[in-house]
C-alpha cells in the first residue's frame, strides 16, 4: 500500500513538473515568435512609418505612436483594445486634420502594400518596441537625384515650352480655365515649337538652364561644375541626411517636397531654427483633436523631436525657408526600399 501511494504520488508529482515545463516551453515560444515579429515590424516602420510618424515614433506629419500605454507590460495595457485599435487603423487608415494628409490604408485588403503578416508584425513591433531598431531600417540617402524646384522658381523661369506660351499668351490659351479648344491650341503650338526648336523652345531650355544652376543639380556632362545652389546648401546642412525632396533625399524624416502646402514660412523658421523649443500644442495633428466623428476630444501628445537644432546663419536658414516654404502640390517620388516584403 505505501509502494502504492508513493508510485502515485511520484506520478501525480511528474505530470505537475510536465505541465509547467509544457507552460514554460509555450510561453518562451510565443515570447520568441513575438520578438522575431517586433524585429520585423521594426524594418517596416523604419522604411514605411517613420517619415510620418518619426524615425522613434515620437510624432510628426501623423501624431506619436510611442505611447507607454501601448507598450506590452504597461500598467494601462490593455492589449485586446490596443492590437485591435492598431490593427485596424493599419488596415484601414485614419482621419488626419491636417489638410491633405490623412494616413492611407496600409493592408491590401483596403488597397494598400502590405499583407496580414505584415500587418500583424507592426502591430507586434509598436506593443513591444525597441525605437533603436527603426533608424538601422531607413533608406539610403539619394544624393544624386535632382531636387525639384519650388512654385516661385517654375513661375519665374517656366522650364517646358507649354509654360511658356502659357505665360506669354495668358488670354490666349485661357492660362486660369482653358477651354478645351484652348488646351488643344496649347498642345498643338508647344508641338510645333519643339519640333522646328522656336523662340518659346529656346526660352524653355534657358530657363531650364538657369533653373539647373539655381537649385545646385549637377549635369553628368559637366563633372568639375562648381555649383553652391540650394541642394549644396541641404546637403551641407544635413537635411538631406534625413528628408525627401523630390526623389533626393530619404525616409528617415518627413518628405519637404509638399511642405510649403501644410506649414507657413514663419513656423519653418521657428522650427529650423530650434525644433525643441516648438511646443506639442503647435506640431501636426495635435492643432485639434486626432479623432473626428468618434466621441474623442483629447490631444494625441507629441514626444520630444528627433530632429537637432542644425547651426547654421540667419541668412542660411532664410535660404532653405525661402525654398522649402514654396514647395507647394509637387509630385513626391520618395527613394524605393525593399524593406517591405517579410523575411521568409
Amino acid at each position: 500500500m505505501i509502494l502504492c501511494i508513493a508510485f502515485v504520488f511520484f506520478v501525480v508529482l511528474g505530470m505537475i513538473v510536465y505541465i509547467v515545463n509544457d507552460n514554460s516551453r509555450a510561453s518562451t515560444t510565443t515570447s520568441n515568435v513575438t520578438q522575431e515579429e517586433a524585429q520585423t515590424g521594426a524594418e517596416l516602420f523604419g522604411a514605411n512609418c517613420s517619415q510620418c510618424h518619426g524615425p522613434r515614433g515620437e510624432g510628426a506629419i501623423g501624431p506619436a505612436v510611442n505611447r507607454s500605454e501601448w507598450h506590452f507590460g504597461d500598467p494601462k495595457y490593455d492589449e485586446n483594445s490596443v492590437t485591435a485599435f492598431i490593427h485596424n487603423v493599419l488596415q484601414r487608415g485614419q482621419y488626419s486634420p491636417q489638410p491633405g494628409i490623412n494616413m492611407p490604408a496600409w493592408s491590401r485588403e483596403y488597397g494598400g502594400p502590405f499583407n496580414d503578416q505584415q500587418i500583424e508584425q507592426l502591430v507586434a513591433f509598436l506593443t513591444h518596441p525597441n525605437w533603436d531598431e527603426p533608424l538601422r531600417h531607413t533608406a539610403t540617402p539619394n544624393y544624386l537625384a535632382d531636387i525639384p524646384p519650388n512654385s516661385l522658381q517654375k513661375q519665374k523661369y517656366p522650364a517646358l515650352t507649354v509654360d511658356v506660351l502659357k505665360a506669354q499668351s495668358p488670354d490666349k490659351y485661357g492660362t486660369q480655365s482653358p477651354t478645351a479648344a484652348q488646351q488643344k491650341q496649347l498642345e498643338n503650338d508647344a508641338k510645333a515649337e519643339d519640333g522646328s526648336k522656336g523662340a518659346a523652345f529656346q526660352t524653355a531650355m534657358k530657363n531650364a538652364e538657369v533653373l539647373r544652376v539655381e537649385l545646385g543639380n549637377r549635369e553628368p556632362t559637366k563633372p568639375t561644375e562648381a555649383l553652391n545652389g540650394v541642394k549644396q546648401l541641404l546637403q551641407i546642412k544635413g537635411c538631406i541626411n534625413c528628408h525627401g525632396f523630390g526623389s533626393a533625399g530619404t525616409t528617415l524624416g518627413p518628405n519637404l517636397t509638399e511642405v510649403g502646402s501644410r506649414r507657413s514660412a514663419d513656423w519653418l523658421y521657428e522650427w529650423i531654427k530650434n525644433p525643441s523649443a516648438v511646443a506639442a500644442s503647435n506640431r501636426g495633428p495635435n492643432i485639434q483633436p486626432w479623432f473626428k466623428g468618434d466621441n474623442r476630444a483629447e490631444f494625441w501628445p507629441m514626444m520630444p523631436t528627433f530632429m537637432p537644432t542644425i547651426t547654421m546663419t540667419d541668412d542660411e536658414r532664410h535660404r532653405i525657408v525661402d525654398y522649402i516654404s514654396n514647395l507647394k502640390g509637387a509630385t513626391v517620388a520618395t527613394p524605393k526600399t525593399d524593406q517591405t516584403t517579410p523575411k521568409s
